[in-house]
Formats: C-alpha cells, sequence, structure tokens
C-alpha cells in the first residue's frame, strides 16, 4: 500500500471511529501528540496512517 492510500484509509478509520466516540475520548485523541497516537494505535501501524488517523479525528472534533 503506498503512504497515500495508507493515510486516506487511516483518515476514513479516524473519521468513522470518532463519530461513535465519547467526548472523552475525542479531547484525548485531539490533545494527544503524534507519539502519543502512535502508541496507543497497533504498533505495526505506519506514520501515513497515525496521520490520517488524527487528521479525521481532528474534522469531527471540528465538526468539519
Amino acid at each position: 500500500m503506498d503512504a497515500e492510500e495508507d493515510r486516506q484509509r487511516g483518515l476514513e478509520l479516524g473519521r468513522r471511529w470518532a463519530e461513535h466516540a465519547s467526548a472523552h475520548e475525542l479531547a484525548t485523541m485531539v490533545s494527544g501528540s503524534f507519539d502519543d497516537l502512535s502508541q496507543i494505535l497497533p504498533s505495526d501501524t505506519s506514520d501515513h496512517f497515525v496521520g490520517g488517523f488524527r487528521e479525521g479525528v481532528l474534522r469531527v472534533w471540528r465538526g468539519a
């Protein structure tokens, strides 16, 4: 899988996760650093996936 596909997959999964997350879970994900998210997500996820996931969560958090 190339980097853009991996980022898009993370974006979609992050958005779907955030739509069902509690306010506390959202706040934790949004306030955490990239490294914090890397520790929470499975160890085999790529940096591109983590970036996309965070972007998806932020979009839901901001109401986009």
